[in-house]
């Protein structure tokens, strides 16, 4: 790996400190450090010329955000972790700059005694992270003829016969997503109307606090209703659930219902919650009735749920890897055989519109091919 440029952008020494710690066990990594002149951040990142940037924002009143916005407009390409008390305003905080472009998060204890022995929980979440976001720039040429190898690999005359599908309506759709997906969440719900006929259910790697104010900043900007799922709760239409963080999430049927419950259980992938755990339950519940969606997200966690999907005749598509800001889970799943289909976040809400549908109006195969791969959605 190569040298790793990374500005630290925080107020409090024993953060910076804490931090600069854990990196500097590591030879790529070159820190440099922002200390009380913000407003000299332009300048500051010009002259180290960082690979990335280390923000820390602890809630929305700030001058963080601020600072967020300079970056994303000054250096668009460059990528920003927000560092983030794990309190209420610490999730504002976090969930509005990953609106506003930031990659991910790492959180931090509210209290300064209590950082100094943080370092195990930064060690875990900065190292894997970092790595997934400087890996991006291998990914930044993803082409139509890279991703049509990886969709159409050459294949026997029998192989043609056996990927036509009639067209099955749902009942569930599932969504996992990772770094990245908060952003992509939003564009996808946001455009969903009031009378989608389907529930979804959501997990998307946050701690627990987090995923209660996505759930609500969601709901603030969409027509569907969206909320924290609560344990035994029926799933209703028109509907999203977002799994509660540090618990796991699964579906389950009583009679013609579905129901989903939440436990605290082991962690899966080093998850709670778990993608895949998710999605295995969906598929057996729901068999060819679901559709699985993969967002962008690093990582393994929701690889073989969807492939258990699959197995079950249900449908899994993924984001184009090319509107994924880290594009790992995607590629994965298209490389591994699982899904064809990837679609950009626009035309993953009209695949969910139309999926929704599918039961009175068959009608509605996508013809837009420029946008979407849908050559084998059925």
């Amino acid at each position: 790996m190569d040298i790793v440029n990374v500005l630290i952008i925080d107020k409090n020494i024993l953060v910076r400190r804490a931090i600069t710690t854990i990196l500097e066990q590591r030879e790529e990594y070159r820190m440099f450090w922002l200390n009380d002149a913000f407003d000299t951040v332009e300048t500051v990142i010009r002259n180290v010329a960082p690979d990335i940037v280390l923000l820390s924002i602890d809630d929305i009143e700030g001058e963080g955000l601020d600072i967020l916005q300079k970056v994303q407009t000054s250096f668009s390409n460059l990528p920003v972790i927000v560092i983030s008390p794990r309190n209420e305003g610490g999730a504002k905080a976090a969930i509005t700059a990953l609106r506003l472009g930031a990659i991910d998060f790492v959180t931090k204890p509210e209290s300064n005694n209590l950082i100094l022995f943080a370092e195990r929980h930064l060690k875990k979440r900065l190292e894997p992270l970092l790595k997934a976001v400087y890996k991006m720039k291998k990914h930044q040429n993803i082409d139509d003829m890279m991703l049509e190898s990886l969709t159409q690999p050459q294949k026997s005359f029998g192989d043609f016969s056996a990927e036509v599908k009639e067209p099955q309506p749902i009942e569930v759709a599932v969504i996992g997503g990772c770094t990245g997906g908060v952003l992509t969440l939003f564009s996808i719900l946001s455009k969903l109307p009031k009378d989608l006929a389907i529930p979804l259910v959501i997990v998307q790697h946050l701690p627990r606090t987090y995923t209660e104010y996505l759930a609500t900043s969601l709901d603030s900007v969409c027509k569907i209703s969206v909320k924290e799922v609560e344990n035994g709760e029926p799933l209703e239409a028109g509907t999203a659930y977002i799994a509660t963080g540090g618990y796991q999430c699964e579906i389950s049927k009583s009679a013609s219902t579905i129901e989903a419950s939440i436990c605290r259980g082991p962690r899966e992938n080093n998850m709670r919650p778990s993608i895949d755990v998710l999605f295995r339950s969906a598929a057996k519940v729901s068999g060819n009735k679901v559709l699985g969606v993969l967002l962008s997200g690093c990582g393994s966690d929701g690889l073989s749920g969807a492939e258990e999907i699959k197995n079950h005749s249900g449908q899994v598509i993924v984001q184009d890897p090319r509107s994924s800001i880290i594009p790992d889970l995607p590629l994965s799943t298209i490389s591994k055989g699982i899904t064809k289909t990837y679609c950009t976040p626009q035309d993953i809400t009209n695949q969910l519109i139309k999926y929704s549908k599918l039961g009175s109006d068959i009608e509605y195969i996508s013809r837009e091919k420029d946008a979407i791969n849908t050559k084998y959605l059925f």
